[in-house]
């Protein structure tokens, strides 16, 4: 089961910490963590407008939470909190619907990445490993407004 869990396409989007680092000269970051599992991450935003232009993230987490920053990481692009308030409901469908599609009806094509995270379906206690970039970077904009 734990194979399933940490297949290799969702490693390999944690060894590849697309995002990875220090953001120099940040409008904000925050630290979350989840005290089910100890995963901690950081993340610092650059704002214009209203609009995500630039992402980074420190994570201290397991490969499931690496993985899901570091989709976050490669895909930020244009999100706003409108905008990343939609993708936070289709993740929390995607990931808690146990009969779900193998891929999801993502607000864009370029978050199809996410589908690896269906896995996660059948393992209610590491579904917040995925989702808490996704909340992190939501607080951070939520402080900004």
């Amino acid at each position: 089961m734990i194979d399933k869990l940490y297949q290799k396409t969702i490693l390999k989007h944690a060894a590849n910490a697309t995002g990875h680092g220090v953001l120099k000269n940040a409008d904000h970051s925050v630290m979350v963590h989840n005290p089910m599992c100890g995963d901690r991450i950081k993340v610092y935003i650059k704002i214009e407008n209203g609009t995500l232009i630039d992402f980074s993230h420190e994570a201290k987490a397991c490969a499931l939470c690496q993985a899901s920053a570091s989709v976050l990481g490669e895909h930020f692009q244009g999100l706003d909190k409108q905008k990343l308030e939609t993708l936070r409901k289709k993740i929390n469908d995607a990931i808690t619907q146990l009969d779900g599609p193998d891929q999801n009806n993502w607000p864009e094509k370029k978050w199809q990445d996410l589908d690896i995270f269906n896995v996660v379906r059948e393992h209610k206690s590491r579904k917040t490993c995925v989702t808490l970039p996704f909340d992190a970077l939501q607080q951070a904009l939520d402080e900004l407004s």
